[in-house]
């Protein structure tokens, strides 16, 4: 069987990344709670109305590593994440659902959130 250069190529940026560009989180989801590696981000979303107006949009986004969640975890909106003592919600965002995987191999999940505002007030 031939080797796959891009999947390994996938884990080996998966690996690197949570090295080098990510932080600690946690991501609570029902009664379970994980603490995995995220590196923050944004998402922009534009959309024209019929009238041609356009709508812009923006979401704060989290690459996580899949492997860091049990093997059939998947995001689900009102899912929270919590990072640098701000809380986070999992949100839809346009077509994208709450989340999409960041290629074909699903090795990196980009889950879409809202800022619900810091824990400490």
């Amino acid at each position: 069987m031939a080797r796959d250069y891009m999947k390994e190529g996938m884990q080996w940026l998966a690996r690197v990344r949570v090295g080098w560009c990510t932080q600690e989180v946690v991501y609570k989801q029902g009664d379970s709670s994980y603490t995995v590696h995220a590196s923050p981000g944004i998402s922009k979303y534009e959309k024209s109305t019929v009238g041609g107006v356009a709508i812009e949009s923006s979401m704060w986004d989290f690459l996580i590593n899949a492997d860091d969640f049990p093997a059939e975890f998947e995001p689900t909106p009102g899912d929270v994440l919590t990072m640098d003592s701000k809380q986070y919600e999992i949100a839809n965002f346009g077509d994208d659902g709450c989340f999409r995987y960041c290629d074909p191999y699903h090795t990196t999940l980009r889950i879409h959130t809202r800022l619900l505002g810091d824990t400490n007030t």
